[in-house]
């Protein structure tokens, strides 16, 4: 490039081809905080990267921006991946970013975000499928490190709450190569056993410390499982996604402890509570009874008996008398009724054949009742027939009259019919087709 007088376009193109030449400002890694992001409706993003001491400037195209798995957002502390370069159109120095991560999580964090989201998608963590913890379990299953604090502090919670519960133990690696499937195995072997709940538990660490707890094998094998499962891995902050699909998640090892377990004491007290509720109820009917028994003893049934049976004898004397007495009295309303029975059959008897006599009366009275008036109807038709066949038009045609048609219509006068008109003739006999050639008016 001359030392000469030249073009801004010349300058800016010529610092940009620096810029893209110059492998120490292509693919590197910067560090900062986004502010100002825009996701633009092309797809593609803008914000600018800054930290306390400078900015700059940053575009992602659509094609790397659909690659990330999380939308940034102001504030984000992020590490991108990007290539140095000038704007021609404004000379402007910014940084076209290929790739971004959320600083201080890394790719484990952008896996188990990923996981949980499609885990949650299909109803994993649905609570309409977490199953009930039993009150008052009898076996406790324990998955959880050999020799741990997290083991020494579930064992320590379950015999001080609830020493009669049975532990059954398998113990796993919790963390490293292998601890995942030794989990997934130990979770299918327990759940066979039968438990009554299980307890998975491990103490606090970093994320990848839990991460045998986010495998996703794991939670599908959780999720299928017939026993209740409780969580207790890591401290409080801690969650995996093992605590999601699980039926209850426990903040540590103890608490998970707490949560399958009643405390003993507890019960104690609500059985004697109980013992003494029912006792009292019981001594309350007793006594209740007692005094019952006592009103009966005292009673006139009960201090004189032979007095309620005598007076009973002696009912049943004036009722035996009574009856007796009362005996003849029926026979002789019994042969009453006999008599007035056979009486009673005989009137209705003479009513039914009188009736039927006036029945067979009145039937021979209609019956010639209606011959007549059948009849006097025929004479009256076959008069009415005579006067219509006398006035007939056939009998008039027959002596010699006919009927004139035109169009299908009748003719009664010479006014209504042209010369050349067509005409129907009528006669007794058949039917003429004429042409008219002359119209003459008036009779002479």
């Amino acid at each position: 490039m001359s030392k000469g007088i030249i073009k801004i376009s010349e300058l800016v193109n010529y610092i940009k081809n620096r810029l893209d030449s110059d492998i120490y400002l292509q693919n590197i890694v910067v560090q900062g905080e986004i502010s100002n992001f825009i996701n633009h409706r092309s797809g593609h993003w803008y914000f600018t990267l800054k930290d306390d001491k400078a900015r700059m400037s940053c575009v992602m195209f659509k094609s790397n921006a659909s690659k990330i798995k999380f939308i940034p957002k102001d504030g984000d502390k992020v590490l991108i991946k990007c290539n140095t370069s000038l704007f021609l159109a404004s000379g402007q120095l910014q940084l076209y970013v290929t790739n971004i991560k959320i600083d201080g999580l890394g790719d484990l964090y952008l896996q188990f975000e990923e996981l949980k989201n499609k885990l949650n998608n299909e109803g994993l963590f649905d609570i309409k499928y977490k199953k009930d913890i039993p009150k008052y379990p009898k076996i406790i299953g324990l998955i959880t490190g050999r020799s741990t604090a997290a083991r020494e502090d579930v064992i320590t919670t379950i015999s001080r709450r609830w020493p009669i519960a049975t532990i059954k133990e398998i113990p796993v690696l919790v963390q490293g190569e292998g601890s995942s499937e030794q989990l997934i195995n130990a979770i299918k072997q327990i759940d066979e056993i039968k438990v009554d709940v299980v307890l998975i538990v491990r103490g606090g660490g970093s994320i990848e410390d839990l991460w045998s707890f986010n495998n996703e094998t794991l939670a599908r094998e959780i999720f299928k499982m017939k026993t209740p499962i409780i969580s207790g891995v890591g401290h409080e902050i801690d969650v995996t996604i093992v605590d999601y699909v699980v039926d209850k998640r426990a903040a540590t090892p103890t608490a998970a402890a707490e949560l399958a377990t009643p405390n003993i004491h507890e019960v104690k007290a609500n059985i004697n509570n109980l013992k003494d509720r029912i006792i009292t109820s019981m001594k309350n009917n007793i006594d209740n009874n007692k005094m019952l028994l006592n009103k009966f003893k005292s009673s006139y049934v009960f201090t004189n008996p032979i007095k309620l049976y005598e007076q009973r004898q002696l009912q049943l004397d004036l009722l035996s008398r009574q009856l007796f007495l009362i005996h003849p009295i029926l026979e002789k309303k019994k042969s009453e009724l006999s008599i007035i029975t056979n009486e009673f059959k005989n009137i209705i008897f003479d009513m039914i054949n009188q009736y039927d006599k006036k029945i067979k009366i009145s039937e021979n009275s209609i019956k010639t009742s209606i011959s007549h008036s059948i009849k006097l109807k025929n004479e009256k038709v076959l008069k009415h027939i005579q006067l219509l066949d006398a006035y007939s038009p056939l009998k008039v045609m027959q002596r010699g009259y006919s009927v004139t048609f035109k169009d299908d219509k009748v003719i009664n006068s010479v006014k209504n019919i042209e010369v050349n008109d067509d005409l129907n003739i009528i006669l007794n006999d058949g039917e003429i087709n004429v042409n008219v050639r002359k119209v003459k008016y008036g009779r002479k």
